[in-house]
Order: C-alpha cells, then sequence, then structure tokens
C-alpha cells in the first residue's frame, strides 16, 4: 500500500495540481490523486504520467465529475460522457483505479425501488469503466444521521453494498472507510470481509470520529484525524490490510475540522502535518515501503 494526497479530502483542493504534486513528494506522500481536468489530453496526460513515474509518485484515483446517484438523469447521462472522457486520460496517465459513493436513502424511491435505480446507474458506470480496464469501487455512507435525512432508508452497510455491486459484476470494488465501517456497527465480520477479498479493495480512508458523539449520533462530514479519538483504531486496519497483500492507495478523509484549519493554512504546513499523520499509521503498521 502507499499513502497518497488526495486535496479534495485534505482541504487542499484550491491549490494548484503542479504545487500538490510539489507538496506530495517534498513531504513524503508515496501518491497523489489524479485531478480533475485530468490534463485536458490523452498527449498531456502520458506526458504527466511519465513525470510522475519520474519524481517517486503513483496515482491515486480518478473522480467522478458530478454526485452520480444522485442527479437527475440528464445531468447523470452528461456526467457519464464526460467522465469517459477523464477516464480515458487518467489511464493515459497511468492511473487504475477509480470510485464514487452513493447515497443511504431517498426522498422518492423504496428501498427495492431505489435498488433498481441504483443498480442501473452502476451498470452504466460500470459499462464505461469495464472498457478502460481500471478497477472501480463503491463507497457507502454509514451514518445513520445522513440516512435519516430521508423519507426511504437505503443501505448503509458494507454487505449491502457487496449485494449492490453483485447485482452488476463481482468484479466491481468496494471502498473500506473506517467512519463509514464504525458508523455502521463496526462489525468484524464486515471487517473480515474485506480483508478475505482484498483483491476487491479499491481505496482504503483513514479517518476518526467526533469524541462527543455516539455512533449513530455521528455528523459524516464531522471526523478527525485518525487515532486521535480513539473511537477507531486505524493503525489495526492498516496493518491487517497490509499482511493481508492491499496494494492500493491508503488516504485521510478527516473532514472538518482538521480540514477546515488545512485549508487556511499555507499548503507546505499543511501537507506536512498531513503526512507526518498518514505515514505515521503505516510506519506503526509496518506497512511502508521506501
Amino acid at each position: 500500500m502507499y499513502s497518497n494526497l488526495n486535496p479534495r479530502t485534505m482541504g487542499m483542493n484550491h491549490h494548484p495540481y503542479e504545487k500538490l504534486r510539489d507538496a506530495a513528494v517534498k513531504h513524503g506522500f508515496q501518491g497523489i490523486e489524479v485531478p480533475a481536468h485530468a490534463f485536458g489530453s490523452v498527449k498531456a496526460a502520458q506526458e504527466e504520467g511519465k513525470r510522475l513515474e519520474s519524481l517517486g509518485l503513483r496515482w491515486g484515483l480518478m473522480m467522478t465529475p458530478c454526485d452520480m446517484f444522485k442527479v437527475p438523469d440528464d445531468e447523470f447521462e452528461t456526467g457519464l460522457e464526460q467522465w469517459a472522457r477523464w477516464l480515458e486520460r487518467a489511464r493515459a496517465a497511468g492511473c487504475t483505479r477509480a470510485y464514487n459513493h452513493f447515497w443511504p436513502g431517498s426522498d422518492e424511491r423504496s428501498f427495492d425501488e431505489n435498488f433498481e435505480w441504483n443498480r442501473k446507474r452502476l451498470a452504466k458506470i460500470w459499462h464505461v469503466m469495464e472498457e478502460t480496464g481500471m478497477q472501480y469501487g463503491l463507497e457507502f455512507m454509514g451514518a445513520q444521521t445522513v440516512c435519516d435525512q430521508f423519507k426511504h432508508p437505503f443501505i448503509r452497510s458494507l454487505c449491502g453494498t457487496i449485494a449492490l455491486a453483485d447485482s452488476v459484476s463481482e468484479k466491481i470494488s468496494i471502498v473500506f472507510d473506517g467512519i463509514h465501517w464504525y458508523t455502521s456497527g463496526a462489525r468484524n465480520d464486515d471487517l473480515y470481509w474485506a480483508l478475505g477479498h482484498i483483491d476487491r479493495v479499491v481505496n482504503l480512508h483513514l479517518d476518526d470520529a467526533s469524541p462527543f458523539k455516539t455512533a449513530l449520533e455521528q455528523w459524516d462530514r464531522e471526523r478527525a484525524l485518525p487515532n486521535t479519538t480513539g473511537a477507531i483504531d486505524s493503525t489495526r486496519i492498516v496493518k491487517m490490510f497490509h499482511e493481508r497483500g492491499y496494494e492500493g492507495p491508503v488516504m485521510l478523509e478527516p473532514m472538518s475540522p482538521a480540514t477546515d484549519r488545512w485549508e487556511s493554512m499555507d499548503l507546505d504546513s499543511a501537507a506536512a502535518e498531513a503526512a507526518e499523520c498518514l505515514n505515521g499509521i503505516l510506519k506503526q503498521a509496518g506497512a511502508w515501503m521506501d
């Protein structure tokens, strides 16, 4: 596995890609997320891929151009076409992974209706992804407070995510995010399912829970840096994934207040603090690879 700088989840997305890349190198990150524009052309993407390799960095993942499991049908179709172009360039740069999340509820559709609605969208996404040869994963949202915002609850667990993925293809992967696992019950059987299907894990997210709320009371966008509140043992998780042979990116997703602080800091200081946290956990877990 390798530590990945994801500016979108770390309050650093307002900085130019080139400065982010330089900060990743300077502070010891081993990878960086593909920027949304994916360099504008296949040729430019290929050139940046070579540059990244020469700097000793690897690509993280490719993002989606819109909230694919939320936007109206016309925006979804437009987004799908745009994402196909982005993926072509990302693949040319050497990126091999992509993912996006889906929502744990709906105001319009019952569970059964929503499963079919999400399945149809996932099938279209997978059709595009399969043509690229890239690994694609789904991320569920575990917070009960997010689910409660909707009239009809939907999937907020790893096992439900697997059911949705498998309804389209068993080649579709999952994202393992510490906070979503924790807020959905911190079930060790879910953790061990991921460990037993390590080839179907596309990304590993590290974070911790708010110390002032129970698991069911957690707000999705109010979190903490990993291993700071004691709710989630990120070192244990990283160690287990490493021992099972996980070779993908690991990134921080601490949300507020950490990302608010990093957003207000200069890039050099913010990246240094983030690298110390993430790389420190990998080293504690025996997963750091020079």
